[in-house]
């Protein structure tokens, strides 16, 4: 990794990081029982820390030229033009005697700067009119949590306050073996080289999981070499608004997902850039494009299929019919995609970009400056609302004490009116909230037409929404995927085959054109059950639908397909796509069987299968994994994260308050058969 500057981008980012040793004795003999410790490491791990934060984006601010000059710089640093900064000391602290009883840091000298630590912060927080850095204290002192705790600034909101403060010790207690020096550069570290991470969307690692990993490597320290110590920091109330945390840019994410900016980008520059971060264009054009079973990026649209839905969609954004309709249907059907294609067209930012996307629609919706879209996954009620209101032009400073309700979102979309268009909402933050909250009111007053405001939700058939799906049943605004007609799909599974066998296969050739054909033909049948030969010929019955979308299945098993030689022969071809497994636990042990040399794979999908509500964190992953594994040691953090990437397709993720990734099994069915048979058929991978 670079030193420094890779990450800042167009922040910058300064670190003043100081390590006081107290001057040497001159007299002989040994020092006085309460003579303090000389802490001549304390530079070297002042230039640590510093070293570590440079890999963040940082620069070094200019060192003092003496230690009598620590204040002076201290206070330069506050009044830099940086914009944020981390004022990192090691010394000793000292509580004054007499006076306010502040933490004072003792000087080479022996004796207490003028200033009291609470003076550097007031620096800070008393002048709001002054450019003042944001600015993180990590204070490797002794009594150091006096400076975390001050009631004024306690008292302070959290959106408000400019400093905040990272202590090695409480008030009252005293700092070991520079132990918060060393932990926050080894916590720092672990998140550098992919030892520690937070979820890739995240673009900053959260302050607090940083506070509380050091907190949890100074007490592993305490551990090993005796004298309990433990780490304060900067207090919170309880009702604060737990985003103005996570978003605190001290510590940028080097995980984070600049793909998607890159990506995006490449399209069109603009698009990366869009007003608002929850509308993800990158959701949207992705599932509009169809192409991320074979992880194609957005070059090129494969979406096919759903030309009736298409046009009922299409004149609903262009204005006719009611003001409320919902998609829904089973996972995997194409309920994204369909929403997505259509965003692409209607959304003047969107449109002339992603052209290629839906050029090929048999109708296309006309741009609508007028059009809010929110992708809804991992977002609560107050991000879908304030995602809203922003995109119908309200600024921050208009948002209400108690966040934005239907009738004001309402309100906002004025005589002119507004499209709301939200998807995924069963991926959403307590969506049963979302939907009473928010989503019911603004349905029902769409429906009576007492508003301008028209809304589209997809969300999956489940018990939550069933109030909202009855609505639109009811206006006649319903569209299910799950009841088109087999034909219909049997054609569109075809042609999305085709498209994507069309491109970077060895099936482009013109020599496999004719097993090409044969190969999609297969898939499609056994998909749809349409001229499926491997049904007996004596039943009547229609084929049971699949639990899941045929598209789905379809490109995952194609993605498996891609892995085998190309079959030239197109009666044989047939017969490979006569193979998908209309059983989705069937598919992956498909899958899983071509990763016997990879037992960390099954191992890792067998320990996700065990995820309680909103998943399970890496952390969990790498102890439980292990019972599927030789030997008793959790796996490490790279083979587990290793092993995640290779079965992304099978799973769903979800954010912690921490920022931690939270991962489970996409489909109940994986985790039972998981569950039930961890090892896989006859042992496989198992261990004797």
């Amino acid at each position: 990794m670079d030193d420094g500057g890779s990450r800042s981008g167009a922040t910058d980012r300064r670190v003043l990081a100081l390590g006081v040793s107290l001057e040497g004795r001159d007299e002989e003999g040994p020092p006085p029982l309460d003579a303090l410790d000389p802490l001549l490491e304390a530079p070297q791990h002042a230039a640590h820390v510093t070293e570590v934060v440079r890999k963040f984006g940082y620069r070094q601010h200019s060192p003092a030229n003496s230690e009598a000059d620590l204040a002076e710089e201290v206070r330069k640093a506050l009044k830099s033009p940086s914009e944020v900064l981390i004022v990192h000391l090691v010394a000793h602290g000292r509580l004054a005697d007499t006076g306010e009883r502040g933490l004072h840091v003792v000087g080479g000298d022996g004796s207490n700067l003028d200033d009291p630590v609470s003076s550097w912060i007031s620096l800070i927080e008393s002048h709001p009119d002054k450019p003042r850095p944001l600015t993180l204290f990590i204070l490797d002192l002794c009594h150091s949590g006096v400076a975390a705790t001050l009631p004024w600034h306690q008292e302070m909101p959290v959106g408000r306050r400019r400093a905040w403060v990272i202590a090695a010790t409480g008030s009252q207690d005293q700092a070991f073996d520079y132990r918060l020096s060393r932990a926050t550069r080894t916590v720092l570290r672990n998140y550098l080289d992919g030892t520690s991470t937070v979820d890739q969307s995240c673009e900053y690692i959260p302050l607090p999981t940083v506070g509380r990993e050091i907190a949890r490597e100074v007490a592993s320290l305490s551990a090993q070499e005796g004298f309990e110590q433990l780490v304060d920091g900067s207090r919170v109330a309880f009702i604060e608004r737990v985003e103005d945390l996570e978003e605190l840019p001290f510590f940028p994410n080097p995980l984070y997902d600049s793909r998607r900016s890159r990506a995006l980008s490449e399209v069109d520059p603009g698009i990366a850039s869009l007003v608002d971060e929850a509308f993800d264009a990158w959701h949207f054009m992705l599932r509009g494009a169809g192409s991320e079973p074979l992880d194609r990026g957005l070059g090129q649209g494969y979406f096919h299929g759903r030309d009736k839905e298409v046009c009922v969609l299409t004149d609903w954004l262009n204005g006719e019919g009611g003001g409320f309709r919902a998609v829904t249907g089973k996972p995997g059907v194409g309920k994204s995609a369909l929403l997505g294609v259509l965003v692409c067209a209607a959304h003047p930012q969107l449109r002339e970009p992603a052209r290629n996307l839906w050029f090929r629609l048999p109708v296309r919706p006309a741009c609508n400056d007028r059009l809010a879209v929110v992708h809804a996954r991992r977002r609560d009620l107050d991000q879908i609302a304030d995602s809203a209101a922003r995109q119908m032009g309200a600024k921050d400073e208009d948002r209400p004490a108690e966040g934005w309700d239907a009738e004001q979102l309402i309100q906002l979309a004025g005589p002119g009116g507004y499209t709301l268009v939200i998807d995924a909402l069963d991926e959403a933050e307590r969506p049963d909230d979302i939907t009473q909250a928010l989503l019911l009111p603004l349905a029902r007053a769409a429906v009576a037409g007492h508003t301008g405001l028209r809304l589209l939700v997809g969300t999956r058939s489940e018990p939550p929404f069933s109030a909202l799906l009855q609505l639109a049943q009811d206006a006649n605004g319903l569209i299910n995927l799950d009841h088109i007609q087999p034909a219909d799909t049997y054609q569109a599974v075809r042609q999305y085959v085709g498209d994507l066998l069309a491109v970077d296969t060895p099936y482009a050739a013109r020599d496999f054109v004719n097993a090409a054909n044969a190969l999609a033909e297969g898939i499609a049948e056994r998909l749809t059950g349409k001229g499926d030969p491997t049904r007996s010929e004596a039943s009547s019955d229609e084929p049971k639908p699949l639990g899941w979308g045929e598209f789905l299945v379809a490109g995952l098993y194609l993605h498996h397909v891609l892995t085998l030689p190309a079959e030239h022969d197109p009666g044989r071809a047939r017969e490979l796509g006569l193979q998908v497994p209309r059983d989705l636990p069937d598919l992956l042990e498909l899958d899983l069987a071509r990763r016997a040399d990879q037992p960390d794979v099954r191992a890792v999908l067998a320990a996700v299968a065990h995820a309680r509500g909103s998943g399970m964190p890496e952390r969990i992953i790498a102890n439980a994994a292990a019972v599927f594994t030789p030997g008793t040691d959790p796996l490490s953090s790279r083979r587990v994260q290793e092993a995640l990437e290779q079965v992304r397709f099978y799973l769903r993720q979800d954010i912690d308050t921490d920022g931690t990734t939270l991962y489970r099994l996409f489909h109940e069915g994986l985790a039972e058969r998981l569950q039930a048979d961890p090892f896989g058929p006859q042992g496989q991978g198992q261990y004797t």
